[in-house]
């Protein structure tokens, strides 16, 4: 749909992963990420800047409903100065990065990562702030249509895509292993098959 022209901001997880795999860009300068740095909320303050500095070009923050939550208050920003930032959200209802190293390599024991129990509406919070186009994506059946509307939409808009809670993004390398040990998951080939096990205790300093 953006024929590789948008500019990609992301926040800091498994939808940054996800958008480095899977989004395509014909230019320089189109991706916007905090990288291996762990920046949460990035994305959001990213994408306004961006459409501030390029009004001609489409701007796109794909975050993740952890990742929003450290920025949220700057839907209002978007709104304020009438930015056609759009903002899509994929919800997993946690922090799916560190919930795939607890499901990977501790045993499933799953501590503070899930966010279920919070009920937070975005879609709610987005109307709020004034966005004329807020809409929640539940039917994988409607993917195709929503997306286009979304991102044809004239002004600011803002999209939550439900996910899989349990969905892991690949390949990764796991704690204490190398490159040649990378978890590539069912749907990447691999040479050998690695296993993910639980780490063992470690020295920091």
């Amino acid at each position: 749909i953006t024929r590789g022209n948008a500019i990609v901001c992301t926040g800091v997880g498994q939808h940054q992963m996800w958008a480095a795999q899977y989004f395509d860009f014909i230019e320089p300068r189109r991706w916007l990420t905090s990288g291996s740095m762990g920046t949460m909320g990035f994305g959001l303050p990213a994408a306004i800047g961006a459409q501030f500095a390029r009004r001609d070009l489409t701007v796109i923050d794909i975050d993740g409903d952890a990742s929003i939550r450290m920025n949220l208050g700057e839907l209002e920003t978007v709104t304020t100065y009438n930015l056609p930032v759009k903002v899509v959200v994929l919800n997993n209802c946690g922090d799916g990065m560190v919930r795939q190293w607890q499901k990977l390599f501790f045993k499933g024991r799953f501590s503070a990562t899930d966010k279920s129990l919070h009920k937070k509406d975005f879609i709610k919070a987005a109307e709020a702030d004034g966005f004329p186009y807020a809409v929640r994506l539940e039917r994988p059946e409607d993917l195709a249509r929503v997306i286009r509307e979304f991102i044809e939409f004239d002004g600011p808009a803002f999209l939550e895509v439900m996910i899989d809670p349990d969905a892991c993004v690949y390949p990764m390398v796991g704690p204490g292993m190398s490159y040649s040990q990378m978890i590539t998951g069912e749907h990447i080939a691999s040479r050998d098959s690695v296993v993910a096990s639980e780490s063992g205790p470690v020295e920091m300093f």
